[in-house]
């Protein structure tokens, strides 16, 4: 008889072992499949990730009250050199879905994106499905289209095709959100040519303090004739043969302005301006980012249309 308790208990051991062995087992294993389509905020609506503030307000405007939505990298801040918290990166995995503006923007986030996608988060790159810019004398790809209104207007139909795909919010109500959003930033672009239309012909030449605003010259028929940070990076750093180069191109086209960014320093185009021997503007944009609530760039047709009115001011020598 306690020889048999004995083997019944040893059994009954064995049982209770394989038991929490299984519980390990399948916790390990849920913990690895990251996210899915069903992830929801506290607030009980899909929860979606943006890694920029563009990227952020664009998917807000799309999926309007129906997501929550976090955004990654702070409004001002340089998304070329931002590096995510390990408690952000956590986040990105328990993500219905992932926004991100893609073609190499991103440049220190783009580890943590990939390895979130590896455990199973959904990542949609925006950049690659809107007929990216190369890079000039590239075969890279620029990463800068939203300075391009009806790349944007674009944008925000594909938004609305990933959020239908992953979520269970209504197709209609994210179409019409994406027509909206679409309408607003073609009548941004309209009245940031009327604006720019006020510079001669001749004049429409743009000096920048990194490779920013080739869809923006692009789209608005001006001409990107130097770069002071070469490669379309703000992490790069030009040679004192290049900034010579580009001093000489200043002179012989005579521009009234540089326009260097508001997320990165301006101190290599004050020393351009210096080198030149006349007095220019230095004239900052905010092409990278969203401005804060209440100024003038804090909205998509905020930025076009302040970045197009800075610009003709500049060059216009006012």
């Amino acid at each position: 008889m306690v020889q048999s308790e004995r083997i019944v208990g040893r059994g009954r051991r064995r049982w209770s072992g394989a038991l929490v062995l299984l519980a390990i087992v399948l916790s390990l294993g849920l913990s690895a499949c990251g996210s899915s389509s069903t992830a929801k905020a506290s607030n009980g609506r899909p929860k979606i990730v943006a890694t920029t503030p563009l990227m952020g307000d664009l998917v807000k405007q799309v999926g309007g009250d129906a997501v929550s939505v976090e955004i990654l990298i702070p409004r001002g801040a340089d998304p070329h050199d931002f590096e995510p918290s390990a408690s952000q990166a956590a986040r990105l995995r328990d993500a219905s879905l992932i926004v991100a503006n893609g073609l190499g923007l991103e440049e220190r986030l783009q580890s943590t994106l990939q390895s979130a996608a590896k455990d199973g988060a959904t990542l949609f790159e925006v950049g690659p499905h809107i007929d990216p810019l190369n890079r000039p004398g590239s075969d890279r790809p620029d990463p800068h289209f939203w300075l391009d209104p009806d790349r944007m207007a674009r944008a925000a139909v594909l938004v609305a095709d990933e959020l239908a795909r992953t979520t269970n919010i209504d197709r209609t109500t994210l179409d019409a959100n994406a027509a909206k959003y679409s309408e607003t930033a073609r009548a941004a672009g309209a009245e940031a040519a009327t604006t720019l239309n006020t510079v001669p012909e001749g004049q429409r030449l743009l000096v920048t303090n990194h490779d920013a605003l080739e869809y923006f010259a692009n789209c608005f028929h001006y001409k990107v004739i130097g770069t002071i940070i070469p490669g379309g990076s703000t992490l790069a750093e030009p040679s004192a043969s290049d900034l010579r180069d580009l001093v000489a191109t200043i002179k012989v086209a005579g521009v009234n302005a540089i326009f260097s960014e508001s997320t990165s320093s301006s101190k290599l185009a004050d020393t351009v301006g210096r080198e030149l021997g006349k007095k220019i503007s230095i004239v900052e944009l905010s092409t990278d980012t969203l401005g804060e609530p209440g100024s003038p760039t804090s909205t998509y047709q905020g930025l076009i249309t302040t970045t197009a009115h800075l610009i003709a001011n500049g060059l216009n020598g006012r």
